[in-house]
């Protein structure tokens, strides 16, 4: 799933709500308005010290007890355990032996994309809403640092814009600004196929994908789309993941990739591909490519696969939560034998319940409804002629391949010890912001330790962020990203469900509780601690 375009939409109404969201968002109502951090009072102080943490030190997978760390100018200064040597005195965080894990990171997510697979333009306050919430929420949920994989560029640099200014709480990003697609590829919907609204609503809010239509465009597309991005997003597979009866896509020709390779190396940015089929794994496998996003849907991967991934050193960012989320049972009667496996049948009673419970709290509630709505077309319409109709619902022998093999090439994955990721892809119908422990949970049936996991959303994100020398671990010089957690999260990974208090760059961020009431937050006299 690459953007927000990807499932769904009778979405001839999508750009003409695009173009009215673009003029709504400058509204007080709808976009200016301040959205304040929750139970965070404002703090002057450009120092502070943290104490009586339990501390998770990500890369030895031990907890440190009895930590301190002393945070100046939004990076950690020094740490430690016991008492502090110095005479400090100022802003205390009391954690009273709670613990303290590195700010957590979303590799694959897409910010400003409104999670439905329909729209009503008289929903339109619910989408503004939602797309400024789908920032709060990461926050809300631990996430500092998100990777967004396709987006409105001038849309998500407004939201860039008010989260720095403090007009609201929300993670830092990085992104590719567009996807650099084919004109026809993966997700094939045209603007054409949308409406006339295409081309304003583009001048307002720009598009998530490029859609060029040649060699001499695409390169046009090229230099314009790396303006401050941090890497190039492509897609790479040759089929379809709808339902239609014509599965083939156009590809990149080997000239286009070339270019684009070229000018990625000259212009220092890592390349990303979409894939969903073993047809774009071996693509990106014959190309030096940074990461792959998702798992292939088609077959088990060999040994041979696995070790020509991990000797050309590309990660993977999996996005289980997205092959769980569209175990489309809804087009079956019953579940075909082949399909009700032990492990998709478990992952199918996950979905039904978040379905029908936190769903609601990650999305607006009239949203979330809508998509559940949609669903019916399986049956009402039939899946052979969804296309037709205009109702771009996914295929689902796709993901529940995706889910029975995708256990397997993971595994074999970090058995080899290749860069494994962590991201939703949030965004997407289902696939909901304040969701991301929905995939932690998925790698620990999957067979992940506890550790593994939460490397995948720190210290491996980072890196597959190329900001390891900033963020996702607890180092003195690092940004103090961290989140502050009730219970250990190496003995039960649902501690990241509900995190306590969140920093990002030394920033308090989020609350659950009030710090001053609960003794957390207070002043130090001058003597030692």
């Amino acid at each position: 799933m690459d953007n927000e375009s990807l499932l769904s939409f009778g979405r001839r109404d999508f750009l003409k709500y695009a173009l009215l969201a673009a003029q709504a968002l400058t509204l007080p109502s709808l976009h200016g308005c301040a959205i304040p951090k929750k139970n965070v009072p404002a703090i002057d102080d450009a120092t502070f010290l943290i104490k009586n943490a339990n501390l998770v030190d990500v890369t030895s997978g031990l907890t440190v007890e009895n930590s301190w760390l002393l945070v100046e100018n939004g990076t950690i200064a020094a740490m430690g355990t016991g008492n502090i040597k110095n005479n400090y005195r100022g802003m205390v965080f009391d954690l009273q032996n709670r613990f303290l894990i590195p700010g957590l990171i979303d590799a694959h997510c897409h910010a400003t994309a409104s999670p439905v697979f329909s729209m009503r333009m008289t929903d339109l306050p619910n989408h503004a809403r939602q797309q400024k919430q789908n920032f709060v929420s990461a926050v809300e949920s631990g996430i500092t640092t998100i990777r967004d994989m396709g987006a409105f560029p001038v849309l998500l640099k407004r939201f860039i814009r008010d989260i720095e200014k403090g007009n609201m709480p929300g993670p830092r990003v990085v992104y590719c600004n567009s996807i650099l697609n084919v004109m026809g590829s993966h997700p094939e919907i045209p603007p054409s196929d949308i409406n006339f609204f295409a081309l304003p609503a583009s001048l307002f809010i720009g598009m998530i994908m490029n859609n060029f239509k040649n060699t001499k465009e695409m390169e046009e597309c090229l230099e314009e789309n790396a303006r401050g991005a941090s890497f190039i997003k492509l897609t790479l597979d040759n089929r379809t993941i709808f339902c239609k009866k014509n599965k083939a896509i156009p590809v990149y020709s080997k000239e286009q990739l070339d270019i684009i390779f070229n000018f990625a190396g000259k212009n220092g940015l890592p390349v990303v591909g979409h894939h969903h089929f073993k047809f774009g794994f071996d693509r990106a496998m014959a190309y030096p490519f940074h990461s792959i996003e998702h798992l292939i849907a088609d077959r088990i991967l060999s040994d041979d696969d696995v070790l020509r991934m991990a000797k050309n050193n590309v990660a993977i960012v999996p996005t289980m939560t997205v092959a769980q989320s569209y175990l489309m049972e809804e087009a079956f009667d019953n579940i075909p034998p082949p399909y009700a496996t032990p492990d998709v049948m478990d992952e199918l009673h996950v979905r039904k319940n978040y379905f029908g419970h936190e769903a609601f709290q990650h999305c607006d509630p009239v949203l979330h409804k809508q998509n559940l709505a949609a669903l019916k077309y399986y049956k009402t319409i039939g899946r052979d002629n969804l296309w037709e109709h205009k109702k771009f619902l996914v295929d689902p022998d796709v993901y529940f391949g995706m889910m029975m093999n995708g256990y397997a090439n993971l595994k074999k994955m970090n058995q080899a010890g290749i860069l494994i990721g962590c991201g939703i892809d949030a965004g997407m119908p289902f696939c909901y912001f304040g969701g991301n422990y929905r995939e932690y949970e998925i790698l620990q049936r999957n067979g992940f330790t506890n550790i593994e996991i939460l490397r995948c959303a720190t210290i491996s994100n980072a890196k597959i962020l190329r900001l390891e020398d900033k963020i996702g671990s607890l180092e003195t010089g690092k940004y103090a990203d961290m989140v502050v957690l009730d219970k250990n999260p190496l003995e039960d990974i649902r501690a990241l469900r509900s995190p306590c208090l969140v920093f990002k760059q030394g920033d308090p961020m989020y609350s659950a509780i009030n710090l001053q009431e609960n003794g957390i937050m207070g002043r130090q006299p001058a003597k030692n601690t």
